[in-house]
């Protein structure tokens, strides 16, 4: 269950406000875990080391977000913008991440474990020493992705396409 001190904070202060407070906090693990984020725009924002496993993300706007090291394992970030976000070392087991905008976000040493990517766009995104065992990528966009670094033993690729769809 989310910390309500930490979901207050994030959902009503302004992005800056929070940057600085984490900046300022760096050893606390904001728990926003089961939390209600549908729709949230929060861009830029420092969300690495957050617990956020089970929560709902779905079309939140995450664009450039510092997210390393965070657990988003079971949660649902559906048809949401990561485009350029951190995701070091972030952990998205099981999550459900379809339809989600991933263009060129790092997503090194990441853990998508039994993930469901269908139709994600994850064109130019870094997916080096990623763990995709179990992923699920069908007619997920991975063009201009190198995954010969990445642990694809057991991720479903059928349909995943490798060079830009033609409209």
């Amino acid at each position: 269950m989310a910390n309500q001190q930490h979901l207050s904070m994030l959902l009503e202060q302004s992005i800056e406000d929070w940057n600085e407070w984490r900046q300022i906090h760096h050893e606390i693990q904001p728990d926003l875990s089961d939390a209600d984020l549908k729709g949230v725009q929060l861009p830029r924002v420092d969300l690495s080391h957050a617990d956020l496993h089970n929560a709902d993300l779905t079309g939140a706007n995450l664009m450039e977000a510092m997210l390393s090291k965070a657990d988003f394992s079971d949660a649902i970030l559906a048809k949401a913008n990561l485009s350029n976000a951190d995701l070091n070392q972030t952990i998205l087991r099981a999550a459900i991440i379809s339809e989600v905008d991933l263009r060129s976000a790092i997503l090194t040493n990441a853990d998508l474990t039994d993930a469901d990517l269908y139709k994600a766009v994850l064109r130019g995104a870094d997916l080096t020493g990623a763990i995709l065992q179990g992923a699920h990528f069908s007619e997920a966009d991975l063009s201009s992705v190198d995954l010969t670094k990445a642990n694809t033993k057991g991720a479903r690729l059928l349909k995943a396409y490798f060079f830009r769809k033609t409209e």
